[in-house]
């Protein structure tokens, strides 16, 4: 799942739990194992809402590289 996200002034009105329980019911109807997705660390109000979800948290490490100016570690 990507991008997945309510706006300000939408949040605390059950649209999340909603679009959680319809990205749910699609995995179940074409049975999928399981959902991932990610957040920013900085993101708290979201890691609320997925921890009162029942969802289990995994610590990921990313990494970007600048094409411009990595050549001298290439």
């Amino acid at each position: 799942m990507d991008c997945l996200f309510v706006r300000e002034g939408r949040r605390n009105a059950g649209v999340g739990a909603a679009l959680m329980a319809a990205v749910v019911a699609h995995a179940r109807k074409y049975r999928l194992a399981e959902i991932q997705w990610q957040t920013p660390i900085w993101n708290e109000g979201a890691a609320r809402f997925y921890r009162r979800k029942g969802t289990v948290e995994h610590i990921k490490r990313r990494y970007f590289l600048d094409t411009d100016i990595t050549s001298q570690h290439l």
